[in-house]
């Protein structure tokens, strides 16, 4: 049954379909115009969609092209403003690296000047410390300039008859004779010794005098060591003859030469002799001012 349904719908289908293209022709051209109607329609309505969607995009693109040419003038700004702060930069950074030079070579400067400073300071120090040693000698010197000037005057004015007076010192010139020996004990009674000679122009002085005379030197303690009466050794000036002092050159007849004599018949710098103790001469006491 079912089959046969089926066969009998079919039937009924192309039926109907051959009696559809057998219809008139007026039908398919409504059919045609309505659809040609549609497709205006459609057509009109795509139009006037895609035309305002155009206009937006368009409105849409000039905005958009607006705010590109916004932002590449911004851009261009920008830029400039980072060239410009790139230079200032730079700029900077140069005189910053020129100011750290100038601030070490100051930083220098000012250590060399600190050095040089301390080292004037301790100068200054030195100079004052020798500045005040100097005062105090010099007050020193003239306390006992003052004194001694004192004791000069009194010296003057107290001197005994016989003496003379050559820059220092007072000398006595004995008018007899005496041993060495003797002679150093007639200086120490006068409150003297004999002479002590220590400049040329002294030695000059008393050759002058015209006399053979003791004078205070000896090697009598120990042999070729010549000593003042003092104690103090012969050290400069000398004023040996030459060929003095020879100690008697050996001859029995003239014993041990330990005691010295100025000759005057010499030159006044090679006028010492040495001779022995037992011979009497004039002497010479000297005492200081």
């Amino acid at each position: 049954n079912s089959k046969t349904h089926y066969q009998r719908s079919l039937i009924i289908c192309d039926s109907v379909h051959v009696q559809w293209w057998k219809r008139p022709s007026g039908v398919a051209a409504v059919c045609l115009g309505l659809l040609c109607v549609l497709l205006l329609a459609g057509t009109i309505g795509l139009s006037v969609y895609y035309g305002d969607i155009g206009h937006q995009l368009q409105s849409s693109y000039n905005i958009l092209t607006k705010e590109i040419d916004q932002l590449q003038t911004c851009y261009n700004n920008l830029t400039k403003e980072r060239d410009q702060l790139q230079t200032s930069y730079n700029n900077l950074t140069k005189e910053r690296d020129q100011l750290q030079t100038s601030y070490n070579n100051l930083t220098k400067e000012r250590d060399q000047l600190q050095s040089s400073y301390n080292n004037l300071t301790k100068e200054r120090d030195q100079l004052q410390s020798s500045y005040n040693n100097l005062t105090k000698d010099r007050d020193q010197l003239q306390t006992e300039r003052d004194f001694l000037s004192g004791r000069s005057t009194n010296l003057k004015q107290t001197c005994p008859e016989g003496w003379q007076k050559f820059e220092s010192s007072w000398y006595f010139l004995s008018t007899e004779t005496k041993t060495w020996k003797e002679s150093r004990e007639d200086c120490l009674e006068r409150g003297a010794d004999l002479v002590i000679i220590n400049s040329d122009k002294e030695q000059e002085f008393l050759f002058k005098l015209k006399k053979r005379v003791w004078i205070g030197l000896t090697d009598s303690v120990t042999e070729a060591t010549w000593r003042w009466v003092d104690g103090t050794p012969l050290t400069t000036p000398r004023y040996w003859s030459p060929n003095q002092p020879d100690n008697g050159d050996g001859n029995p007849e003239y014993g041990e030469e330990d005691y010295v004599q100025i000759r005057n018949n010499e030159s006044p710098l090679e006028a010492w002799y040495d001779i022995s103790c037992g011979i009497k001469l004039n002497w010479i006491c000297e005492k200081s001012l």
